[in-house]
């Protein structure tokens, strides 16, 4: 046992314990007899439809991710951003903090890592500021729409997101804390090059594949949402879209696993989604998030799995 205090393991140790602990907490108010009903409320119509939007979510990834390959000239085909996409998947559900789908480059070219990584995060910038703009819509939806008062805790959450994305970009450009010259902000400051680029056709395209993926993801869990008894479909892609808009800020347990159905269940209540089954409203978020990681995450992972493993035609990684 005492291998498993080594340095190297003390981060997955940790973050299987916050995860478990997370779980237990987010769900300890489930009735045990609740769990019997959400698998009874599976409709394979539905979780079909569902599935089926996961693949197309899926599908708007890999073209974001071939054109931005393209951004930094790695001239692909069409099966290495697809098989990186899902090996990212793995990496991602596997290490600390989602901190390995940034590895995923890595499969894109051997001898330019530096800007294979860079691809990665400008790819990650696409999801994030598509999440954000989402949740933001969300919030002005809640204002206009429902006519629902900006709670305290959004408020709050609001105002330390914005501290913290501004504070993060001030201490990058800050020659006291970070020398302008380190490689972090040097990236940045190629990122910032980068920025005009967006507003090319294939930048636009970029990030109208972004918003689709996202799109997809949002009324994939609305739907799932509604199968297991929430009736509102519009509040449950307000929630959905208002949820994911805070996981970025929230990414410590495996898979968002806790974090994901918390943050549901905290919408769908702020909404007053009104359902229409015996399941409470943490039994309705527990199980669209169960299903949205098994589509979204686990399939797509045991995809890269397998596709790694059974491809051995090493000349399929990139040179360049």
């Amino acid at each position: 046992m005492k291998f498993l205090f080594q340095k190297k393991y003390l981060p997955w140790i940790l973050k299987i314990i916050l995860t478990v602990l997370f779980l237990y907490f987010v769900n300890r108010t489930i009735p045990k007899e609740e769990f019997s009903s959400i698998v009874a409320a599976l409709c394979w119509p539905t979780m079909v439809v569902a599935f089926l939007l996961s693949i197309a979510g899926l599908y708007f990834q890999v073209k974001r991710w071939e054109i931005i390959l393209r951004f930094q000239e790695f001239f692909v085909g069409k099966q290495i951003p697809l098989k990186t996409i899902l090996w990212g998947n793995l990496l991602a559900f596997i290490t600390p903090g989602r901190i390995g789908e940034l590895f995923r480059g890595l499969m894109v070219s051997k001898t330019r890592k530096a800007d294979a990584l860079f691809a990665v995060v400008i790819d990650k910038l696409f999801i994030i500021f598509t999440v954000l703009l989402f949740g933001l819509l969300g919030i002005v939806l809640l204002y206009w729409h429902y006519n629902l008062s900006i709670s305290k805790e959004i408020k709050i959450f609001v105002i330390i997101a914005g501290i913290v994305c501004t504070g993060g970009v001030g201490i990058l450009f800050s020659g006291k804390i970070i020398n302008r010259n380190h490689t972090v902000v040097g990236q940045v400051l190629r990122l910032l090059k980068n920025i005009p680029r967006l507003l090319n056709p294939a930048g636009r395209r970029a990030m109208m594949y972004s918003m689709l993926a996202h799109l997809c993801l949002c009324l994939q869990s609305a739907i799932l949402l509604n199968m297991f008894g929430a009736i509102n479909l519009a509040k449950g892609i307000v929630s959905a879209a208002l949820a994911y808009g805070v996981m970025p800020f929230l990414s410590f347990t495996i898979g968002n696993m806790g974090v994901r159905e918390g943050a549901l269940g905290f919408f769908l209540r702020y909404l007053n989604a009104n359902h229409s089954s015996t399941l409470s409203l943490e039994s309705i978020a527990f199980g669209t998030s169960i299903s949205i990681l098994a589509m979204n995450l686990l399939l797509p992972a045991l995809g890269g799995l397998i596709w790694y493993f059974l491809d051995n035609d090493q000349t399929t990684t990139i040179q360049s």
